[in-house]
């Protein structure tokens, strides 16, 4: 029992003692990321107090972010932190086992908006940050339910919340939900059913905080539905629409896959089920597209806020003809739709000539002549006839540029050099 006493005596001192000393691990790691912000362009932090106490601090930041568009002026917020120090934390929201946590409060000292989007975004966002044992950063954000309203209508945005971390700055995973949104306008409406998303990435090169990296692996977005109305009509739908994207790499060259689908849609009186997309990109140098991402990174804007045309050309001409030499290709391996009819479907496939493309002159004409393409889709007679679209139809079976088969139309398209061919057959535009 003595022994025990004494174990507990020693747990609780150790308790009360680490803190103090967590403490100084948890200013330097911040004082850190806050260098690393610093490098980014367009954003200065800066921090005007940091008190320390035993067990926690309490700091106050200003950030500044540079927009890019000259004419408006830049954004300055006041960021009052709450820091706990661990390695036992507890928050109003929860409890937590880490070297510290923070709260902030945000204070816009100079927006151009609202007054009144400004308090809900004082009273309604909460933002929360965890330093894990092992350095790993986990950002909480939520959000309550906001209503505004004004002279144009009532916005309602359910509650939302998300939770990313960041380990090592180089994996990245996290959840996102939304329990969704609803506009009313005086004639329309819009409604946004719960949104979710989750991700799980590793950045492969460049810096995430100074905004250069280039992540592999997957995220999922998903939409349970969306819905437009005109009065009392609905003019536009989407359920269960589901977006996923791949990022992986193999031997230096990275390839992106892209898959959207839907349970149905309707729009203008038309109604489809399982919309399809599903597209691929790959064999992209990741050196090369490293390079440009970072020459994109620095460069300068205009007044109006856009990237100098001359000086991204620039960027792009120094590194066209390294990408272009692996030969990067674009499918689109599912472009579908089902109707009353039956489906509609299609396949694209593109890519560049690299001895046609003149990297020294990027224009239209030039990126024109090197595009090679092919294709092919079918459709049903019965759709298109309602679509009206059965005399120009009939019209291109007769000349060979379509095939025709019970009740379903066939093609398969090619364009190289510039030239356009149907069935094999030469078209001219």
């Amino acid at each position: 029992m003595k022994k025990l006493y004494i174990a507990l005596v020693l747990l609780l001192a150790s308790a009360l003692i680490a803190p103090k000393f967590i403490g100084s691990v948890v200013e330097s790691e911040r004082q850190r990321v806050l260098d690393k912000l610093n490098e980014t362009d367009g954003i200065t932090l800066t921090t005007s107090e940091y008190n320390a106490g035993w067990f926690g601090a309490d700091v106050v930041s200003e950030m500044t972010i540079a927009l890019e568009d000259k004419n408006i002026a830049d954004v300055t917020v006041l960021l009052e932190e709450t820091l706990s120090f661990g390695p036992v934390i507890i928050t109003e929201q929860s409890w937590h086992l880490g070297l510290g946590y923070s709260e902030v409060k945000f204070k816009f000292a100079a927006l151009d908006v609202d007054d009144d989007i400004v308090k809900i975004i004082n009273e309604k966002l909460h933002v929360g940050a965890l330093l894990g044992f092992n350095k790993a950063v986990t950002t909480f954000i939520a959000t309550d339910k906001i209503s505004y309203q004004d002279v144009d209508g009532l916005i309602v945005s359910e509650p939302a919340s998300m939770q990313f971390t960041l380990i090592n700055n180089e994996h990245i995973n996290g959840d996102f939900f939304w329990g969704g949104l609803e506009v009313n306008g005086q004639d329309e409406r819009l409604v946004i059913d719960a949104v979710g998303m989750s991700t799980k990435q590793k950045v492969v090169s460049g810096d995430y905080l100074a905004g250069t990296a280039i992540l592999t692996g997957d995220a999922t977005f998903n939409v349970a539905g969306l819905n437009i109305y005109n009065g009392n009509s609905k003019v536009f739908s989407i359920a269960e629409a589901i977006l996923t994207s791949e990022v992986s790499l193999n031997k230096d060259l990275l390839a992106l896959a892209l898959t959207y689908q839907a349970k149905e849609i309707s729009a203008s009186g038309q109604y489809y089920k399982e919309p399809n997309i599903a597209v691929l990109l790959d064999n992209i140098d990741i050196d090369a597209l490293q390079e440009l991402n970072t020459a994109m990174a620095d460069l300068s804007v205009n007044a109006s806020g856009e990237y100098d045309a001359e000086e991204s050309l620039k960027a792009l001409s120094a590194v066209a003809e390294k990408i272009l030499a692996k030969d990067p290709n674009l499918k689109i391996t599912d472009l579908s739709v089902i109707t009353e009819d039956g489906k509609v479907a299609t396949e694209f496939n593109f890519n560049i000539n690299k001895d046609l493309f003149d990297s020294a002159n990027l224009n239209s004409m030039a990126l024109i002549t090197a595009i090679e393409a092919d294709a092919k889709g079918k459709a049903p007679m019965a759709f298109l006839s309602k679509l009206g679209m059965a005399p120009m139809v009939d019209n291109f079976v007769e000349q060979g540029y379509l095939n025709r088969e019970n009740n379903e139309i066939t093609v398969e398209a090619k364009y190289v050099q510039s030239q356009l061919t149907v069935n094999g057959k030469a078209f001219q535009l």
